[in-house]
């Protein structure tokens, strides 16, 4: 694992001095929320296509493609209380205007600084993927539950990045305090911040990570 780590973070700093995070070569998926049935944005950095991969709203939150979600140049957007997991697929790059999305002058909507966080943990759920790979190559015991946190660890990290980027800018993950195994899924602990103005303002969060679904169950 510290080895693939190194490599990777090798391969960052070789792209001359200071550039953006090597993405993990595989499609990503980003969970995307209307909060109070408003429109909302998540970062998208890849030109490639977006589907709609898992549903977690229901009822007047149905996510309908044009109408209560979509992409533009400020990433993904949902609306109408729509909730859910999208695929994105993985052709990073330049977009054909040589420019970066517009996320807009808007507090609620400035997730740019989330951008760089993403691709950094998307740059990390691969180093994750590779060391398991190698791993199960010489062993199923421990390892299959090893992994299994390491996933859901990643997921309720994803999910409370972009839960607490409705408070603030920068968001992030301070530090991962629990990780359980319960009732055929994990609950993790930890600690989210975001800057508000001149200070920085912390969160406890917990999240249950079941069925491939990682949901916050407390955030204070």
């Amino acid at each position: 694992m510290r080895a693939v780590l190194l490599f990777a973070a090798a391969t960052t700093v070789a792209v001359g001095g200071v550039v953006p995070p090597t993405p993990a070569r595989a499609d990503s998926y980003i969970t995307c929320a209307s909060q109070d049935y408003q429109r909302s944005w998540c970062p998208v950095y890849s030109p490639g296509q977006v589907w709609l991969d898992r549903q977690y709203s229901s009822g007047r939150g149905s996510c309908v493609e044009g109408s209560t979600w979509g992409r533009d140049r400020r990433g993904i957007w949902v609306d109408g209380g729509c909730r859910a997991r999208f695929r994105v697929e993985d052709r990073y790059g330049y977009y054909p205007d040589n420019s970066y999305p517009d996320y807009g002058s808007n507090k609620r909507d400035d997730t740019g600084a989330l951008v760089g966080g993403l691709l950094l943990g998307g740059l990390m759920v691969g180093a994750l993927a590779a060391a398991n790979s190698e791993k199960n190559k010489s062993s199923s015991g421990s390892s299959g539950s090893s992994s299994a946190s390491g996933v859901a660890v990643e997921a309720c990290r994803m999910e409370t990045v972009n839960r607490v980027a409705a408070y603030g800018q920068r968001p992030r993950i301070d530090r991962i305090t629990a990780t359980t195994a319960s009732s055929g899924g994990w609950t993790v602990q930890g600690y989210a911040s975001v800057d508000a103005g001149p200070r920085a303002v912390s969160y406890a969060f917990t999240c249950r990570y079941e069925n491939g679904v990682a949901a916050i169950t407390r955030l204070n």
